[in-house]
């Protein structure tokens, strides 16, 4: 069932943005955390949205963020502890494979996060507007063309 929101620059919309600030967003449902550290991040991440503005599906997607990046921080104490390079049974020095497993954990979340415009700023001017620059930049290019070279000209005889 879709949502009715409010015009956003009603008041309504004002007081219920100074709500969604302070309100949880509660995980979906059939969704669970490991733990209280994973409370904490997604807390973090759904902090910056007013809570009606979650859909659910962004809210699955957040939890496999969140897991990721505890995932992630577990790995790398991991590594801390062993370091970079470690023996192999010869002896020879090689990379820790938790280097791969991390560096795919940071690429996949990466890709989540950028999916789902996390990181990106509603006053981002790299984005403010991309479709209207565009516009823009097409209608000037055309009218720059020169319309006398639309039609076909006779050939000159010299």
């Amino acid at each position: 069932m879709a949502k009715v929101r409010p015009d956003k620059n009603s008041t309504t919309a004002l007081i219920g943005g100074f709500k969604g600030v302070v309100g949880k967003v509660p995980l979906p449902q059939g969704c669970k955390l490991r733990s209280p550290e994973e409370l904490v991040m997604w807390e973090q991440y759904t902090r910056p949205r007013a809570p009606e503005d979650w859909r659910d599906i962004d809210l699955r997607s957040l939890v496999k963020i969140v897991k990721m990046e505890a995932d992630i921080l577990k790995h790398q104490e991991t590594l801390d502890r062993s370091g970079i390079l470690i023996k192999n049974q010869r002896g020879t020095l090689v990379v820790n494979p938790l280097m791969s497993v991390i560096d795919m954990l940071i690429r996949s979340q990466g890709f989540l996060i950028r999916s789902m415009s996390l990181m990106q700023l509603h006053s981002d001017p790299r984005t403010v507007n991309g479709a209207g620059k565009a516009n823009q930049l097409i209608s000037n290019n055309i009218n720059l063309i020169d319309d006398d070279n639309l039609i076909a000209q006779p050939k000159e005889n010299n």
